[in-house]
């Protein structure tokens, strides 16, 4: 990419996002949503509208050369956008209609148990790499046991046990 495509991307750029601070639509989704993390907002590429993503140095280097304010006016124009975008945010959770307790327990409780269920199968893939060493490995079976006792102890789940043999 040449240096005259970068600057006309940069000066487009922040046109785009002075609309878009004016403006809070979901036609400027594309610039709002990158706009949390200056590394994002740099790598945008917008075809229709000459905007080609670059390194975040080089985003800096052309911001400071052909935009009145440089970098630092760019990127408080970007506070500004992520602020807006942010108390939409507040704004919507606000808006939702009041839970009563109970319903508001039964969501967490629900919560909790995607929670545990992905612990749980996060545990049983550590378990079944945790056995493969052992058996490649003659049988470090005490480091096992400890493994065993403390996660176990996590999930506050124990092994069944077939004491029918």
């Amino acid at each position: 990419m040449n240096k005259n495509t970068k600057a006309q991307s940069v000066i487009s750029l922040y046109i785009e996002m002075k609309k878009a601070s004016n403006e809070v639509s979901e036609q400027y989704t594309w610039v709002t949503s990158k706009c949390h993390r200056q590394g994002e907002l740099a790598g945008i590429t917008r075809k229709g509208k000459n905007i080609k993503g670059m390194s975040l140095g080089s985003f800096r280097k052309y911001c400071d050369l052909y935009i009145d304010g440089g970098h630092d006016k760019v990127n408080k124009l970007r506070k500004k956008i992520q602020g807006k975008i942010s108390s939409l945010g507040v704004e919507e959770i606000n808006q939702k209609t009041p839970v009563s307790k109970l319903e508001e327990a039964l969501r967490d409780i629900d919560a909790l148990r995607r929670n545990q269920a992905i612990l749980v199968k996060a545990y049983n893939e550590l378990n079944c790499i945790t056995l493969d060493l052992i058996a490649n490995t003659n049988g470090n079976t005490l480091g096992y046991q400890k493994h065993q006792d403390l996660f176990s102890s996590y999930f506050g789940m124990q092994l069944a046990v077939d004491n029918e043999r």
